[in-house]
């Protein structure tokens, strides 16, 4: 599969306005390149998203439902129509765990390696060292 599958992080360095994230998906849209994401990423990202606009950390919001229902992120989710979302399944699910083992990623990552594992993807943009550790994945630093 031709393409690249973008990190979380590459996402929110573009809301940060970090030019290069904002490069990589600009490309994106104007269909440069295809870009892929999983459903770790769209979490991660709206995570990560409500506790910076928020200033609070998880536990707060938990605790504070209406916190939550106040933060404006339909402009967020819209960012997400660019990509191509790839579906998780039980291939993915059989290749995680030997993920971890063989490369010492934590769970989100390892998730990500093995999607792309399992659709062929062999390009990741993403700030996050531990991916150069892959040896599948060729590590696009913006």
């Amino acid at each position: 599969m031709n393409g690249v599958f973008i990190d979380s992080n590459i996402i929110l360095n573009h809301l940060r306005n970090d030019k290069k994230s904002t490069n990589i998906l600009k490309k994106i849209q104007n269909r440069e390149i295809k870009g892929y994401i999983n459903q770790i990423v769209l979490s991660e990202v709206l995570y990560t998203y409500m506790k910076y606009v928020t200033k609070e950390e998880s536990y707060v919001l938990k605790k504070n439902p209406e916190k939550i229902k106040n933060i404006e992120i339909r402009d967020v989710i819209d960012l997400f129509n660019v990509f191509k979302f790839l579906n998780f399944n039980e291939n993915i699910l059989s290749l995680v765990g030997k993920v971890i083992s063989a490369y010492g990623l934590l769970p989100n990552d390892a998730l990500i390696a093995a999607t792309c594992k399992h659709y062929g993807i062999k390009n990741i943009a993403t700030f996050d060292k531990d991916f150069k550790r892959v040896e599948f994945l060729n590590v696009w630093k913006p």
